[in-house]
């Protein structure tokens, strides 16, 4: 199945995902409107706000991973099966929780390694020359690499899920999957990304142009729900395009009414 292919199957099946699309609104939602005194310029630097806003970035991102692990598991369903109970959804969330959040954290070590080593290799390029051409050549470098370690981080959570399987074996056979794969990975993953900012632009101003004569508290909570709203979407759009990818590559992937 090729990149357009996919993409149009994983649109036509996510459309259909109205029960995912509706949760995660709803706790995109609420987490957009708690978090918007926090995003107050005149809060900012205040350390109980810094303070309070961490903590509940970290509860939310804790309540993601639940929220993926069911999601995942219900699309591991529909494209396995034909259909999915939406019922399973808890089960799945506490199914996979621990391997989920297991492999964030694995992902989150990756970043900071990345990160430290293009900070070394981009210090050690301008110490021999630090001019424009230059600076835009680490710049260059740091952008490559950073989407080549993005594509190779796609399929472990998907082979978690689909498989039920380890972090360990799972982060492996992903990586080998999105080496074999590479530029095919790279162009799914680009196209998603420019449906998303397309769907976000032009969401984002006829939203604009509604608001703008609305009082300004009044227009910020429309677009911080409007938003959470093509979050959503775009979330559930991205992971059934994706489980879609790898089952049909294991061929695991049953017909569809």
């Amino acid at each position: 199945m090729g990149t357009i292919e996919t993409v149009k199957k994983g649109l036509a099946l996510s459309v259909k995902q109205v029960n995912l699309i509706v949760l995660f609104f709803i706790v995109n939602a609420v987490m957009g409107l708690v978090s918007m005194p926090f995003a107050n310029p005149e809060n900012a630097g205040q350390a109980p706000v810094i303070a309070a806003s961490l903590g509940i970035s970290l509860v939310f991102f804790l309540i993601f991973i639940f929220l993926q692990g069911g999601a995942l598991g219900i699309l591991n369903d529909v494209y396995k099966k034909g259909s999915a109970a939406f019922s399973n959804f808890t089960q799945y969330g506490k199914k996979f929780y621990l391997r989920i959040l297991g492999l964030f954290l694995l992902y989150i070590a990756i970043a900071l390694i990345v990160v430290l080593l293009l900070a070394l290799a981009g210090s050690g390029l301008l110490a021999i020359a630090d001019n424009a051409f230059m600076r835009g050549l680490v710049a260059a470098i740091a952008i490559v690499i950073m989407f080549a370690v993005i594509v190779e981080l796609i399929f472990p959570i998907y082979i978690i899920v689909s498989e039920d399987t380890s972090v360990i074996k799972a982060f492996v056979k992903g990586l080998k999957i999105s080496w074999d794969n590479f530029w095919n990975v790279l162009g799914l993953f680009l196209v998603l990304a420019i449906i998303a900012v397309i769907i976000g632009l032009v969401v984002g101003l006829i939203t604009g142009l509604v608001t703008f004569p609305l009082p300004f508290v009044l227009g910020q909570v429309i677009l911080t729900i409007v938003n959470s709203l093509v979050q959503s979407f775009v979330a559930i759009l991205m992971w059934t395009a994706f489980m879609g990818y790898y089952l049909n590559l294991k061929g695991s992937e049953a017909p569809q009414a």
